[in-house]
């Protein structure tokens, strides 16, 4: 008689609680590294703002085995990370420090630099090159004149060993969140922290996060082609202005997860990378965009239990122990608080702190025999990298397809995300 398992189940969890699926999360990274390759873009440098922990960087670089296994197509090269938090930066550089290999020891800190956080940064770059015998990198993101400003005034009024940081300048090439605008505004940018003694202007990033509600191959097509072009358009402007100085040196990052499988290799000479984060644990967000096939390769759920049934005409539903403090209230163009797995006739149409109302989406009556009270459900979250921060531990699972991924699942691990900011 074989041997009965001692794992722990989803079931058995207390609720809400967050669940990967380790299948689906190594799937997903492998098929980013291929595609990249295939499109014609070598290199990325990928977020780790979604997972926020170790053991998703060493899945998503694919470096120890953890791609799945051998026979796989050729891959892009992973040669980086971003962060968006400093407890990520020490988190990717603790693996630098313990790997000593790229991609870990190059990492870009991924939103413009605050002066509150220099001196934290500073900490870990020396950290880094010390572990690194000085082939480490932390670069960090500019995007205002000022940043330029305190930086030489942090670094020329301290007594610090290391003088030199590097730098790549963030432009807003549609999306009108953060960066500098591509004209003379960012050219001037740009000569500032190249005419700097302490900086190092190391590329240019843009994040093409207008792409986030489009679901039209073609449209994102053209989004993307627009993207590129701004950015060559600046570089353009940019070689005309600095006659001493190389732009084809300059790194170019660009994209995001829903317009990750758009791109192609951009005719110009730079070395080009994709950034792209969400993509492995996805959510119902990129399901609507496309960038995520089917729910199977979702890789992120919460899992909540059914605590009310309420069959009254008035709600013909149930509640679950789940809410916006495990979920968010993040919305998608699908409309829906989030989304029950593997059950598409069911809505969860509203949410509160602790709690979210399920019930036909067709008005038809709630099938309660099949929910019983205490019974779990996994949800799918709108967005995946704000639901996972709800949380202080994932539980993984490691489903294949064979294995029907369901609350009866066992738990083969535990991943402790960083926390903070």
């Amino acid at each position: 008689m074989a041997a009965m398992s001692t794992r722990q189940k989803l079931i058995d969890l207390s609720t809400p609680a967050f669940i990967v699926n380790r299948h689906a999360f190594r799937q997903n990274c492998e098929l980013v590294r291929t595609s990249a390759n295939a499109n014609g873009i070598h290199r990325l440098r990928l977020h780790v703002k979604t997972h926020k922990t170790r053991e998703g960087c060493l899945i998503q670089s694919g470096i120890r085995g953890d791609d799945g296994g051998g026979g796989v197509p050729a891959q892009a090269s992973v040669i980086g990370f971003v962060v968006s938090t400093l407890p990520e930066l020490s988190m990717v550089a603790d693996l630098a420090c313990h790997h000593q290999c790229r991609p870990f020891s190059d990492i870009l800190y991924g939103i413009p630099i605050c002066k509150s956080k220099l001196s934290a940064i500073y900490s870990l770059k020396m950290k880094l090159a010390s572990a690194t015998n000085n082939d480490g990198s932390i670069h960090i993101l500019i995007d205002n004149p000022g940043q330029v400003n305190f930086l030489e005034e942090f670094i020329s009024n301290s007594s610090l060993p290391e003088r030199d940081w590097s730098v790549f300048l963030k432009l807003d090439t549609g999306y009108h969140r953060a960066g500098t605008t591509c004209n003379a505004e960012g050219v001037a940018l740009a000569k500032k922290i190249i005419n700097s003694p302490y900086l190092n202007l190391k590329g240019l990033y843009s994040h093409c996060g207008h792409s986030y509600n489009i679901d039209n191959g073609a449209e994102m097509k053209n989004i993307v082609h627009d993207d590129h072009a701004v950015i060559i358009e600046f570089l353009n402007l940019l070689a005309d202005h600095l006659q001493t100085f190389d732009t084809s040196s300059l790194d170019i990052s660009v994209g995001s997860t829903p317009s990750m499988f758009s791109h192609e290799k951009m005719n110009i000479p730079n070395n080009v990378e994709l950034h792209p984060g969400n993509y492995v644990f996805y959510d119902r967000q990129q399901l609507y965009t496309g960038a995520c096939a089917n729910e199977s390769c979702v890789a992120g759920f919460v899992l909540a239990r059914v605590m009310g049934h309420y069959e009254d005409s008035h709600r013909n539903a149930i509640m679950v122990d789940a809410g916006a403090t495990a979920l968010t209230k993040e919305v998608t163009p699908q409309g829906d608080m989030c989304a029950v797995f593997g059950r598409p006739e069911l809505e969860c149409y509203r949410m509160s702190q602790e709690v979210t109302m399920i019930r036909c989406r067709d008005g038809t009556p709630f099938p309660f025999d099949n929910f019983p009270l205490g019974s779990t459900i996994l949800l799918l979250p709108n967005h995946s990298c704000l639901a996972a921060a709800c949380f202080d531990v994932y539980h993984v699972v490691d489903e294949d397809g064979e294995r029907p991924f369901s609350t009866d699942s066992e738990i083969v691990d535990t991943w402790k995300p960083a926390k903070g900011w």
